[in-house]
């Protein structure tokens, strides 16, 4: 049976959206792999939309893995531009695990999802080469973030330890549900509105752009950095591109 699909992309970030209000699909792991596979279309993670209410819309997201997830920045923006473009919606309410986020055509050139209001709790662990302290904060903001300090993002050998290490400690006890972002270390010292993060995500690896990842770092740059208020923005370069953060004197994320 052929499957009716739309190909999207947010700076990098890889979708496959599949709109299953007016055809079935099959989500087993097999066929989530096989779909998200380079071999076929490809991509970091499929969408699966109900659009019967377009002001409202349920979502399931799996990851290219087969495995499933509870939330993706990225991901929401890109549904809500599908909305824009076929039903000419400048707004509506994703639901994704029962926990619903509005979604916002801005502009032309800007999305705005509503996060809502993070929660955290501390990480510590032993010292890698290329981390001064092995330290951060678990940054739930709809899924889990490991945010995490590093002094060269460009080492890939030196993240994929500290993942492994930290995967054994934590991923367990977050029912598997952790991702890691790793965040420049100068850049957090130095800037009040700017942080240059690497994400891997659950079911993805590394990717060119994660905007949950990129939330959680904001998040995060709140707590470490005096010099960061509520109700400001934090640009977060990414390999991908930069999204902007807006943290509001509620303590919401857009």
């Amino acid at each position: 049976m052929k499957t009716l699909y739309t190909k999207m992309n947010s700076q990098g970030n890889d979708f496959i959206v599949i709109d299953t209000s007016s055809q079935n699909f099959e989500k087993s792991q097999e066929n989530i792999i096989a779909i998200s596979s380079s071999e076929n279309v490809g991509c970091d993670q499929v969408l699966l939309i109900d659009t019967s209410q377009p002001d409202h819309v349920n979502c399931k997201i799996y990851n290219n893995d087969g495995s499933s997830a509870c939330q993706c920045g990225n991901g929401l923006r890109a549904i809500m531009l599908y909305l824009n473009r076929k039903f000419s919606g400048s707004k509506s309410t994703i639901v994704i695990c029962n926990k619903s986020y509005s979604a916002d055509i801005v502009d032309e050139q800007r999305i705005s999802v509503n996060l809502g209001v993070p929660t955290f709790s501390e990480i510590t662990g032993e010292a890698f080469d290329g981390f001064n302290k092995l330290s951060g904060l678990i940054v739930d903001v709809g899924n889990k973030h490991a945010v995490i300090q590093s002094q060269n993002l460009d080492d890939i050998l030196s993240l994929d330890q500290v993942h492994s290490f930290l995967a054994g400690a934590y991923v367990k006890s977050m029912q598997n549900d952790l991702n890691f972002t790793f965040i420049q270390e100068g850049t957090i010292r130095d800037n009040k509105n700017y942080l240059r993060i690497k994400v891997k995500e659950r079911g993805a690896g590394f990717t060119k752009s994660c905007g949950s990842g990129a939330s959680a770092a904001a998040a995060y740059h709140l707590i470490y950095n005096e010099n960061v208020t509520k109700n400001s923005s934090v640009m977060i370069q990414q390999e991908g591109g930069v999204l902007e953060v807006h943290l509001t004197r509620m303590g919401q994320l857009f």
